[in-house]
This record gives C-alpha cells, structure tokens and sequence, in this order.
C-alpha cells in the first residue's frame, strides 16, 4: 500500500531562518507515528506543513497519494482529521451538532453516524445525555474526549494530533492516551502525533522521529531509540524517561523487539497481561512457570515465557 504521508526534501523558512531543513519522512498506512523533541525543533511546523498551513520552501509532499496543492487541498483535508492542544469545538453548537458536522459534509449514513457516536461515546466514558448540552457545560478533560471522538468519526485515512493532552493532569492524560490507542486499534488510521512527552512518545508511538533544529535526527521503534540511540541528543532526550527504568517498561515492548511469539510456549499455564503492564509486575507469574498472553484493547498480541524476559534483561544490561 502507498504511504499515506509523503514528504521528501522539505525546507522551511520564516523570515529568512530554517525551520525545517531538507526534510524526508514517510508515514505508512494504519501507523501511529510520533514526533518528538523539545519546543521550537520543527514539530508543529512539520504537521502543518502536512495540513497545508505551513506552505514549504522546497521539496514535495503527497497525502493519501494526492501532491499538496490548492487543487487538491479542499479533498485531503475532507479525510483528515485533527486534535490540538487547544480544544476546538464550536461553543455555539451542541455535542451531537459539534459531532455530526463533518459526517454530514461528507454524505455518511445517518444511522451508521449516530450508532458510531453512540459506541465512541461509550468507549470515551461519556453520558449521551451529553450530546444535548454544549462545550461550555463540559470539564477540559470531557471536552477534549469529544474532540477524539469527532476526529475520528469522519473516518479519515489520517488524524493529525499536535500536543492534544499536554494541558490536561496526568490521569486524565493518560486515558485519553488510552482512547486513542482504543479507536486506533479499531479503526486503524494512520495518526501523526506531535508531543514534548518522551513518556507518552513511548507509549504512542509504533515509530517514533526524534526532531531538532528541523531535521529527524533518528527514526524507529521505541525500543530502537531506548536501547540504540544514534545520536548524544537521542540519548540525553530518552535518559530520563520511565523506559530507561527496566521494572518500568511496557510488557508490550517486549514483544515489538521480538522477544517473544505468536503462539503459546508448550506446556505453561497461560496468565492474561495487558500490554501497558510494567514489567516488574509480571515477575511473579514467570517465577510461578507461567507464560504471559499479551493484549491489547482485548486482541492477543503474542507471548512471553521467562526465558524470553530473561534475554531481553540481558540485552538490555549489555546496550
């Protein structure tokens, strides 16, 4: 399948200075890829560029397999979708009216619409007595679960995100972290996530490009950009996240640098984990010679048994 995002040899000025320097980056269908750094590195500057905000100096850029010109502005937009720091819904429309916009531009099903919003609304936590009131008369955090809720209901091919939970506490954070994960995994669209989080980078992203002074200094798994970073600012960026902390990594993680497999070991009890499950909890069932089924939003994503944990262990001691 093609790349759902394109961009290659892009540059960036503003007034005279670089903000994006010969850039390339490709996002591939169904990924959720991260982009990460510290404040002024090009970030933002990047996803606009992809909204077609941000027009480039130089280079050349296809989404869903369209060049970004004023020709075919108007249609990219129409399927992508957005979720910003700064929540964005229409104060002057209800929920159910903030929510139905967009479906009704684009001709969907009424019916498949509102059994859609009925199931997102569910997955999101939210009362449907909600979709009668209006933004005003919900919390941040409410409001911003509704803003998850709408980019996705237009069933875009891409879902732009730039910072969406960086205003809100850190429980509220981390379930809406989880939402998205939840829809992602349902729906599958291609997200480009824009966060100053190593944490939340690490926990979003399938890939993860760390940006400076508007260049990807490195690009790959979260594993790869934990255990091999490239470059000294890779390394000084990820030092203090929680990954670097063994007890404190994702179970899941395990798994994406194949320390694991696809079918059950023979001969173990199997124990039931979710991916976001620390590692240091799940000493106890591989001390009790059980094997542990991973998941996510309810899907097995493979298996680990203790000889497995004890090579990653291992790998990780010698990186």
């Amino acid at each position: 399948m093609a790349d759902v995002i394109n961009l290659t040899h892009i540059s960036v000025n503003f007034d005279g200075q670089a903000a994006i320097s010969d850039l390339s980056l490709k996002v591939a269908p169904h990924e959720i890829l991260v982009l990460v750094g510290e404040s002024g590195g090009g970030k933002t500057t990047i996803l606009r560029t992809v909204s077609g905000l941000v027009q480039p100096t130089n280079g050349h850029i296809t989404v869903n397999g369209l060049a970004l010109n004023a020709t075919n502005l108007r249609q990219i937009r129409l399927n992508m979708g957005y979720v910003l720091q700064q929540i964005s819904l229409f104060p002057n429309m209800t929920i159910g009216q903030n929510l139905t916009l967009l479906p009704e531009i684009k001709h969907q099903p009424k019916k498949q619409t509102q059994q859609l919003i009925q199931t997102l609304m569910a997955a999101a936590q939210l009362p449907l007595a909600y979709l009668s009131q209006y933004p005003s008369e919900l919390s941040g955090g409410e409001q911003q679960r509704v803003g998850i809720i709408r980019a996705f209901l237009g069933r875009p091919a891409l879902i732009l995100m730039d910072e969406p939970f960086s205003a809100l506490d850190p429980v509220s954070r981390e379930q809406l972290q989880d939402l998205t994960l939840a829809i992602h995994h349902r729906f599958h669209t291609t997200i480009l996530f824009v966060t100053h989080d190593m944490n939340e980078a690490l926990k979003m992203g399938q890939r993860i490009g760390v940006v400076k002074d508007g260049r990807i200094l490195q690009l790959g798994t979260p594993d790869d950009l934990v255990r091999r970073p490239s470059d000294p600012y890779v390394q000084t960026l990820f030092k203090g996240s929680e990954a670097r902390k063994t007890d404190n990594i994702y179970i899941r993680r395990l798994l994406l640098a194949d320390f694991g497999q696809s079918q059950p070991y023979p001969n173990l009890p199997i124990v039931t984990v979710t991916g976001d499950t620390p590692l240091a909890a799940c000493y106890a069932h591989l001390a009790a010679q059980q094997q542990l089924a991973i998941t996510q939003n309810g899907q097995i994503l493979g298996y680990l048994d203790g000889p497995s944990v004890w090579r990653f262990l291992a790998a990780k001691a010698q990186a």
